[in-house]
C-alpha cells in the first residue's frame, strides 16, 4: 500500500533496502520527461539522502536525462563525489581541460549552490580552481599604505587583491564565484589567489589528468590505447565453462552493493536471449557482479571509441551496443538454452563475452574485404553503389573499422550495431549473392568487352548492365550493355508484358527466361554456388517487376528508370 501526504511518496507495504529503492526509483523515471523526473524525486521523503545514494554512474545518467541546463535541483542535492565524477566526464577533451565546459559546469554548480562549490574549490577541486582562475583572471595585490588606483575592471572584495577576468563574457559568473568563495572563508580565497603567481599550469593540469584518470579506471574508463582491447576479437572456442572468479563473491554487505550501477544494464534494449537470461537471474549477488561488470564494459567502449557522453541519448547507444554484442555471442554458442547462456555469464567476464561477439562481425567484415580485393568490380573502380542502394549501404556499412548493420531509416539512423544472428546471416547472404553476381558481370564482360563511357556513368548499377543487355537479347539486338531507345523500350516491355493492357503488369512468365538465359553463361559453378545465384537472379527480377508494375508503356522515362538506361 502507497500512501502520500504532503506530497511525499511513502511505502507502507514494505521497507525496501537503499538498492532496492534507488533501483524502483530509476525504472520509474526514466520513462519520463525531465521535469518530471524532478517532480518525482522531490516527491520523496528525503531526496538527498536518495541522489546521494545513487552510484556516480547512475547520478551522471539522471542529470543527463533531466538535462545539462535544468539539472541544478539534482547538483543542489549531489554529493561533491558525484560532482568530482561528472566534472571528470564533462571539462577534459583527451588530455586538456577545456576551459568552455569547465566554465558552464561551474556556472551551474554555482546556481545550484554556492557553498558547496566554494568548499569544492578549496578541498578537492583546489587544483582545478588553481589552473581554472590561472587562466581566467589576472590578480593585483594592493601593497600596505601604497595608493592603488586600479583601472575600472579589477575588482576587490577585500582591498587588497583586486582581480579582472580575463575573458569578458564570463566576467559576471567568475566574480560570482569569486565572491562566494570570499564570503565563505576570507583567507583561504586570499591564499588562492597569492599562490596563483607560482602556478606551472603545465605541470597541474599533467597531475590532474593523472589523478583524473586513475578515479576513472576504477569506472571502467581505461587509457585509449588499453581501452581498445575491447575490441580485440576472441575466438568462440577460447570461451570453455569454468568456475565463477572472485568478482562472484565481492558484494558482501549493503553498502558496497549500493555502488553498482543500475542505469547502463536497464537500457540494454531488447528483448532478446540477453535480456531474457537476465530476467531469469535470482542470484542478487551474481546479478549486481553482472551490472557492475555491464557498466565498466560501457564505460570502455566509450573510451576506446573516444565518444564524448554529452547526451542521454549516446549513453544508451553505446549500452545497446555493448548488449548486442553479448548477445551475438549468447545465440552463437547457446542457441535458445537460456540456462545455458545463463551458465555462461556466469562463468565469464563480460568483456570477454563481447569480444566474442564482435570477432562474429570482424570475421564477417574479412569475408568481404577478402572477396573485394578479387572482385571484378572493384578491379574496375566501381563504387559501393555500384550494387544499388540497400545493397550498396550494406556493404559500406560492413566494411567500417568497426562493422555496422544497415538498416535504412528506421529509429532515425541507417546503421546500427549487430545484435544477433540474424543480422550477421543477412549480411554473410549478401556477400554470397554480391560475389556470385560479381562472377556473373565477370564471365558476362568477357564474352561482350564493357564500353569505358558506360563505366564511367556516374548512374550506373549491375541493374542496368543485366537489364540492358538481356532487353537486347530478347529484342534480338546487338549483344551489348549499351542503352536502347524509347521505341525499343517501349517494345521490351510491351513483350515481358504479354499483352497486359491495365496495371498491375505481371510479368512473371519471363522470370524462368531471364534467370536461365544468364545461368546458362556459367556452367562452371559449384552446386550452391549456383543456387545462390538463381535465388539472386530471381530477387532481381521480382524487384524489377515491383518497380514497374504500375508504370504504363507510355509513361516510361529515361531520366526515372532505375533498372534500364534509355537514350535520350
Amino acid at each position: 500500500m502507497k500512501t502520500q501526504k504532503n506530497g511525499k511518496v511513502s511505502d507502507l507495504r514494505e521497507q525496501k533496502s537503499p538498492v532496492s529503492r534507488a533501483l524502483d526509483i530509476l525504472k520509474e523515471v526514466y520513462p519520463l520527461s525531465g521535469e518530471m523526473v524532478l517532480d518525482r524525486i522531490l516527491k520523496e521523503d528525503n531526496p538527498r539522502e536518495l541522489i546521494r545514494g545513487l552510484p556516480h554512474e547512475d547520478f551522471f545518467w539522471l542529470a543527463k536525462k533531466v538535462g545539462d541546463n535544468d539539472c541544478l535541483t539534482l547538483l543542489e542535492l549531489a554529493s561533491q563525489d558525484q560532482w568530482q565524477y561528472l566534472l571528470d566526464l564533462e571539462v577534459w577533451r583527451k588530455d586538456r581541460l577545456n576551459p568552455d565546459h569547465a566554465f558552464k559546469w561551474l556556472e551551474r554548480l554555482k546556481q545550484a549552490d554556492p557553498d558547496g562549490l566554494a568548499r569544492w574549490l578549496f578541498g578537492e577541486g583546489r587544483a582545478f580552481a588553481q589552473l581554472y582562475f590561472f587562466n581566467s583572471i589576472q590578480v593585483v595585490i594592493k601593497e600596505e599604505d601604497e595608493v592603488f588606483k586600479p583601472d575600472e575592471d579589477f575588482i576587490a572584495f577585500d582591498g587588497v587583491f583586486y582581480f579582472r577576468v580575463l575573458d569578458k563574457r564570463h566576467s559576471e559568473t567568475i566574480e560570482n564565484i569569486l565572491r562566494a568563495m570570499a564570503e565563505y572563508d576570507l583567507e583561504r580565497y586570499q591564499a588562492m589567489l597569492l599562490g596563483l603567481a607560482g602556478v606551472l599550469p603545465a605541470e597541474i593540469e599533467e597531475d590532474m589528468y593523472r589523478i583524473r584518470n586513475i578515479r576513472m579506471a576504477e569506472h571502467g574508463f581505461l587509457p585509449f590505447d588499453e581501452a581498445l582491447s575491447v575490441y580485440a576479437p576472441l575466438d568462440a572456442g577460447t570461451i570453455s565453462s569454468q568456475e565463477p572468479g572472485e568478482s562472484a563473491h565481492i558484494f558482501t554487505d549493503e553498502k558496497k552493493r549500493s555502488l553498482v550501477p543500475l542505469s547502463p544494464l536497464y537500457h540494454a534494449g531488447g528483448p532478446n536471449l540477453l535480456t531474457e537470461t537476465f530476467s531469469r537471474i535470482t542470484d542478487s549477488l551474481l546479478l549486481d557482479r553482472i551490472r557492475l561488470e555491464f557498466a565498466g564494459l560501457c564505460n570502455q567502449i566509450l573510451s576506446a571509441d573516444s565518444i564524448v557522453a554529452d547526451d542521454i541519448e549516446v549513453l544508451i547507444k553505446t549500452c545497446r551496443k555493448a548488449a548486442g554484442y553479448l548477445n551475438l555471442t549468447l545465440e552463437k554458442l547457446c542457441g535458445e538454452d537460456l540456462a545455458l547462456a545463463g551458465r555462461l555469464l556466469r562463468d565469464q567476464s563480460l568483456v570477454s563475452v563481447f569480444r566474442v561477439g564482435f570477432g562474429l562481425a570482424l570475421k564477417l567484415k574479412w569475408e568481404a574485404e577478402a572477396w573485394l580485393k578479387k572482385s571484378w568490380f572493384y578491379a574496375r573502380n566501381l563504387e559501393f553503389g555500384f550494387w544499388g542502394e540497400a545493397w550498396g549501404y550494406t556493404l559500406t556499412g560492413l566494411l567500417e573499422n568497426k562493422p555496422r548493420f544497415y538498416m535504412g531509416l528506421k529509429e532515425g539512423e541507417e546503421y546500427k550495431d549487430f545484435e544477433g544472428l540474424t543480422e550477421l546471416d543477412t549480411c554473410h547472404r549478401l556477400i554470397n549473392r554480391l560475389r556470385v553476381l560479381d562472377r556473373l558481370l565477370a564471365r558476362l564482360t568477357g564474352l561482350y568487352p564493357l564500353d569505358e563511357t558506360i563505366i564511367q556513368s556516374p548512374r550506373l548499377t549491375f541493374h542496368r548492365l543485366l537489364f540492358n543487355f538481356w532487353a537486347r537479347q530478347l529484342l534480338k539486338l546487338e549483344p551489348c550493355f549499351s542503352s536502347i531507345s524509347p521505341a525499343q523500350a517501349r517494345e521490351f516491355f510491351g513483350h515481358i508484358r504479354a499483352g497486359k493492357e491495365a496495371p498491375p503488369y505481371r510479368i512473371s512468365e519471363f522470370k524462368q527466361k531471364f534467370v536461365g538465359d544468364f545461368m546458362a553463361l556459367d556452367s562452371s559453378l559449384e552446386a550452391e554456388d549456383a543456387e545462390t545465384l538463381k535465388e539472386t537472379l530471381s530477387l532481381v527480377w521480382e524487384e524489377f517487376g515491383e518497380e514497374y508494375q504500375w508504370v504504363s508503356t507510355s509513361d516510361l522515362d529515361g531520366r526515372f528508370m532505375k533498372f534500364i538506361q534509355i537514350k535520350s
